[in-house]
């Protein structure tokens, strides 16, 4: 159902502006309904963007020492299931943050981040560098200084490309005429390293022919000596692994105080919320007022929270949702247990608008047994509803995944109830079945289109519904009546030729097809006043329309479909299993039909799944439901490491800042 909502105005004088607030967060009840920008001027509003701005600014320093300890807190997911989601009320919060010190975890989680980043770019560049030099080190001297050593020789040290090395040798032999050396230094995969000794008068042919080889003289900016220089980097690569070993154990320390920041920066999305929050009301510089939607059965909890924490004098009034403001009023859905693990089936397609309907508790029973026909396996249902059954009473799981728990938990109990129907168990006949999937298939077809008529009749009803709650009457014959009346009719027609061969029920069901036909075509022309004839054509149109619900009904022919396909997959799993040799059999043969029965079921409940959707959007849905309502987002926290739980009659807390 749509849960009742009440308007409600709050005027408390400016200086309560952050009290009112900070109750209304934590009462978490009440959506703030934004007020025109261009009303601000005229109330004299301007938003304090410095206090948003320092908010944002320790938010964003909260998020970035968050990132840095999260690669070092580690955590036990199991227990985690377990224990979920700490509970937490505002004051607990506030109080938690005031007293956790985590500006002290904060700073020194980005120092020391900022340090291991700096030592890390630091070994990479070493890192670089000695792969680059390294192959020099054996140069003992500083090549600057060769030109220098020797008064009628020179030496220059360089690399030629492999490739070459051998021919420049023969012709650095014949231009130095045997006079000159090369001191081979070192060899890569692609280039040579050497010093080359020549006479200073044979210098210009010496050098001429290293250029025709691609000698590359060695420019060596970092130092005299490369193996010097080499032998520093590498004590100061070494001193940096003990000064990482030193940061990564400081951070792994300190990531076990993650959750202090996680809970910081919930607080400050708090603070971030509540801010904005100010900017959807109105205010002078006596007067803070605004206006939201609250659930109309906490609107006395309202009442009571506001007498008893605002202590001067202000101004509460509840209303009921006036026709006017329908249109902004959002939707709430309100449903026990069983409905609610439905309500995203709903939402998905889109939620219905206030002064609409909830479809959920229809939408709820058509599923749960077009579920379990299509599934429709003992063996399938009981693992799903013992897998969620422990997941419900042994893990603490997030609200959205709680809910799909529930869901899946509910479609257990269909499937076994359709496999009994079928007596199947793992793909096995039992002795009890009432419908056989393999010898009564024309049955089973005429039962999933028989559900599929009164899925469609019930959308039609809904359809008329929806019109007499509005007192359009005329709508609610054209809309849905006749079109339920035809329907009707045909299942009259069908029962009197297939059932109970009855001539006068024949007759009766002919007269209802009749009757709905003359109201589908003229219908439209009494609508049509002063365009009789557009009136005729559109009911003639609308009359061919019919054909659709054959094509509606024979869409549940899928209900049967899929459930032969996943007993029939089941039955060949079974028979490749039992094709194996008894003693395979009990070692692998036992793994392998685990697992093929495990992606049977995923397939048959995928499939279940999403084509039960189908159904219920294209096949119900269209007949009455159009959505387009807003959902109710109420002002509280952001919830994104906590799950806030209202105080309830506790004392205020000090604020922490």
């Amino acid at each position: 159902m749509i849960a009742p909502l009440n308007k409600v105005s709050i005027a408390v004088p400016a200086s309560e502006r952050e009290r009112l607030l900070r109750l209304l967060q934590a009462f978490q009840n009440v959506e703030i309904i934004p007020h025109d920008d261009d009303e601000d001027a005229a109330a004299g509003f301007e938003p304090d963007d410095n206090e948003r701005e320092r908010i944002g600014d320790t938010l964003s320093e909260i998020v970035r020492a968050q990132s840095v300890l999260a690669a070092w807190h580690s955590e036990n997911m199991i227990q985690k299931l377990r224990t979920g989601r700490p509970e937490m009320t505002l004051s607990d919060l506030e109080e938690t943050v005031g007293q956790s010190h985590w500006q002290d975890v904060c700073q020194t989680a980005l120092q020391l981040g900022q340090e291991l980043e700096n030592v890390r770019a630091r070994q990479n560049e070493l890192r670089r560098l000695i792969e680059s030099w390294g192959p020099w080190s054996a140069l003992s001297f500083s090549p600057k200084d060769l030109s220098k050593a020797f008064r009628y020789t020179r030496a220059i040290a360089g690399s030629f490309p492999l490739r070459v090395f051998a021919d420049f040798e023969k012709a650095f032999a014949e231009e130095t005429d045997g006079l000159g050396v090369v001191a081979q230094l070192f060899t890569t995969s692609d280039r040579a390293g050497v010093v080359l000794f020549f006479p200073s008068a044979m210098a210009e042919k010496a050098e001429s022919a290293a250029r025709r080889h691609d000698f590359s003289e060695l420019d060596f900016p970092y130092g005299d000596v490369p193996r010097d220089v080499l032998k520093a980097w590498r004590s100061e690569e070494k001193s940096l692994a003990e000064t990482e070993k030193d940061l990564v154990g400081r951070l792994e320390a300190l990531g076990e105080k993650k959750p202090v920041l996680d809970l910081a920066e919930e607080f400050y999305r708090t603070l971030l919320i509540r801010n904005d929050a100010q900017r959807l009301a109105y205010q002078s510089k006596s007067v803070f007022f605004l206006e939201g939607w609250v659930e109309a059965e906490r609107a006395e909890d309202l009442r009571a929270l506001l007498k008893r924490e605002i202590t001067s004098p202000y101004y509460l009034n509840f209303s009921e949702v006036e026709e006017k403001d329908i249109p902004r009023a959002p939707t709430k859905l309100k449903n026990n247990k069983l409905f609610s693990a439905f309500e995203t089936l709903t939402e998905m397609y889109s939620l219905p608008t206030y002064d609409d309907i909830d479809p959920t508790p229809v939408t709820t029973v058509f599923y749960l047994v077009f579920f379990g026909m299509m599934v429709a396996d003992i063996g399938y249902g009981l693992i799903v509803l013992l897998g969620t059954f422990l997941a419900k009473k042994f893990l603490k799981l997030e609200r959205g995944l709680a809910k799909s728990v529930d869901f899946f938990f509910y479609l257990s109990f269909p499937t076994i109830a359709w496999g009994i129907v079928y007596g199947s168990l793992f793909g096995r006949d039992m002795p009890f079945a009432l419908l056989s999937i393999s010898n009564d298939i024309i049955t089973v077809l005429i039962l999933a289109v028989v559900f599929g008529w009164l899925h469609i009749i019930t959308g039609l009803l809904m359809s008329v519904y929806m019109s007499l709650r509005k007192k359009d009457v005329f709508g609610a014959l054209s809309g849905g009546g006749v079109w339920a009346l035809l329907l009707v009719g045909l299942a009259v027609v069908v029962i009197s030729q297939l059932v109970v061969k009855s001539q006068a029920l024949f007759i009766a069901g002919v007269a209802l097809c009749v009757l709905a036909a003359l109201g589908i075509v003229f219908l439209p022309v009494i609508e049509s006043k002063g365009h009789r004839v557009k009136g005729l054509l559109k009911g003639l149109y609308a009359l061919y329309g019919a054909t659709g619900y054959i094509g509606d009904l024979v869409s549940y022919s899928r209900l049967m479909a899929l459930g032969i396909a996943g007993a029939s997959i089941a039955v060949a799993f079974n028979t490749i299993i039992g094709s194996i040799p008894l003693i395979a059999r009990v070692t692998l043969g036992a793994l392998l039909a685990v697992a093929l029965h495990a992606l049977n079921l995923f397939l048959s409940m995928l499939g279940a799944y999403v084509h039960g959707i189908r159904l219920q959007y294209v096949e119900f849905f269209g007949k009455f439901h159009s959505g387009g309502g807003r959902k109710f987002s109420p002002f509280k926290t952001a919830e994104k490491h906590i799950y806030l739980i209202e105080e309830h009659a506790q004392p205020q807390k000090s604020q922490t800042r």
